[in-house]
């Protein structure tokens, strides 16, 4: 039970340092160059921890957001189009994680009916 919580969170840490380093790394323009070499070096962590079941809605966004970006390198765009979709995609990631935080629909009610 332990070890498995461990792979668990191991996983999701690794997941969410590519993807904050990826997101730094795009915030000036690169060249083609300095992008491949730079998901290469970064995704390299990646590949060695085993792969774990992941339940969160947002947890599995950002695995899929992990996949779509570990190979941006590849794809025929401008390295500024690259730039652009990654901070897009990024950015309603991090509204995806904050969704979680506001109050649920159930409980919306009582502090409108207590004012």
């Amino acid at each position: 039970m332990k070890k498995e919580k461990l792979l668990r969170t191991r996983y999701i840490r690794e997941l969410e340092r590519f993807t904050n380093r990826i997101v730094d790394f795009f915030q000036q323009e690169r060249t083609l160059e300095e992008i491949t070499h730079f998901i290469d070096k970064i995704f390299a962590p990646l590949e060695k921890i085993e792969r774990v079941h992941l339940g969160s809605e947002y947890l599995k966004e950002l695995e899929r957001f992990v996949e779509r970006n570990a190979n941006i390198h590849l794809s025929q765009k401008e390295p500024q189009q690259m730039q652009q979709d990654l901070l897009k995609e990024a950015n309603l990631l991090r509204k995806l994680k904050r969704k979680k935080r506001f109050a649920k629909a159930k409980h919306r009610g009582k502090s409108l009916l207590e004012d």
